[in-house]
């Protein structure tokens, strides 16, 4: 899937390419939210390809939590990676929280997606 290489790259870019934010936003953390959204979009677009497949185990509550589990223990992965690999960036535990929000946040609104308008094309 393209969504976990564009997560790579996007994590892989250092520190310095990225301005200080503005004093438009204060004290916002808008990193955090870069990385909810991140992961959020990224276990989303696992959900909306398994729901695609023909095959029900993909469908399956299972199938869900081993997605999330992907997820975070991917951002957990990146954040590791950060710290040894990327100059100019570190490892935050907070970042990895982000990560597991943003994966988490994700399922009910596919689940409402899901029932609300998507069932109702098929």
């Amino acid at each position: 899937m393209a969504e976990i290489a564009i997560v790579f790259i996007l994590l892989s870019l250092p520190g310095s390419s990225f301005h200080t934010p503005s004093k438009w936003f204060g004290d916002f953390p808008i990193d955090k939210l870069v990385h909810v959204c991140l992961f959020g979009s990224l276990s989303f677009s696992f959900f909306v390809h398994f729901e695609k497949m023909n095959y029900k185990q993909l469908k399956t509550v299972r199938a869900k939590a081993i997605v999330l589990i992907f997820c975070i223990v991917y951002g957990i992965g990146m954040e590791f990676y950060q710290k040894y690999f990327v100059p100019t960036r570190g490892f935050e535990v907070n970042d990895m929280l982000a990560d597991a929000v943003g994966a988490i946040l994700a399922l009910p609104l596919f689940n409402w997606i899901n029932n609300k308008f998507l069932k109702k094309l098929s």
